[in-house]
């Protein structure tokens, strides 16, 4: 052991106990006004008596030094924007709270339970279970104007147990191709500071941009926000992942004083082989 300074050398270091956390779940409410419980909580920001212990990368095993009967609260992570570099604790989510025995070199198994504020303002849910689209064409210049509803299984997006029956795809040809689709209500959203997140999940082998289209003019322009990028594993396979989109800051753009959003999803591609594929699925904008 290393020790610097002139002091405490001699002092034996204390046994921890710790804490093992293997995986989380986020439950919803049972009617459907939340959305599915489809979640990509890769972070447990961990507080023992309300005093932060750190933020660990799931599954952890974290040592805690104090011993006995302690306050355990566990606050979800996310990636903000898609980002790694940016992982921040979502705001959406409420912290799971026990109190817990700590024994040194014992190590206790917690797996949290998070769900959402009840205070929420769900105010777009697509998951495309009733066979229709909230969304039209957009933008100029598209040479795919619609995203259809596939059932097939290898396409459908399924998460822990829950079997969902469709999801929204987007095919493109080869050479130069662009899809656009935005939403076809506007929304209100809040203009105070309040978090507004867009939840999505999806899958492709292609770059798509997410954005917003302020509506305060005759002539809208779109703001994009956020670049997310092929999920194409090492096999060639697929995967589903999961974005939390921050669109606060441009909704409290002043440029934008005064409009309303339609949140749109925009795709261009110039191939000469394959075929460039996107899947959506519980899209969820949401607000305090």
């Amino acid at each position: 052991m290393l020790c610097f300074g002139f002091s405490g050398c001699d002092k034996e270091e204390s046994i921890p106990a710790y804490i093992h956390i293997p995986k989380i779940i986020l439950n919803t409410n049972a009617n459907g006004s939340e959305g599915s419980n489809a979640h990509d909580i890769l972070d447990a920001w961990v507080y023992i008596n309300n005093k932060l212990i750190g933020a660990f990368e799931l599954p952890a095993t974290i040592p805690i030094l104090s011993i006995g009967k302690q306050q355990l609260t566990i606050v979800a992570g996310v990636k903000n924007n898609g980002f790694t570099a940016q992982r921040i604790r979502y705001p959406f989510y409420k912290a799971y709270d026990t109190d817990i025995e700590l024994v040194p070199a014992n190590v206790d198994t917690v797996v949290p339970v998070f769900s959402y504020y009840e205070s929420l303002s769900f105010q777009w849910l697509e998951d495309f279970e009733d066979q229709t689209i909230s969304m039209k064409k957009s933008g100029s210049g598209t040479n795919v104007d619609t995203m259809s509803i596939t059932g097939l299984s290898n396409d459908v997006y399924a998460y822990d147990g829950v079997d969902n029956s469709y999801s929204g795809k987007v095919v493109l040809g080869q050479g130069f191709q662009k899809f656009e689709n935005s939403t076809i209500a506007n929304f209100d959203l809040p203009r105070k500071g309040q978090e507004i997140y867009l939840e999505v999940n999806f899958k492709c082998n292609t770059e798509f941009v997410i954005g917003v289209y302020p509506i305060n003019a005759s002539i809208v322009t779109g703001a994009p926000i956020v670049n997310l990028f092929s999920t194409v594993d090492e096999e060639g396979i697929l995967q589903w992942k999961k974005a939390y989109i921050s669109l606060k800051e441009d909704v409290n753009n002043p440029e934008y004083t005064g409009a309303d959003f339609r949140v749109f999803f925009n795709v261009q591609t110039n191939t000469t082989s394959g075929t460039p594929l996107v899947f959506f699925d519980n899209i969820k904008l949401v607000h305090f």
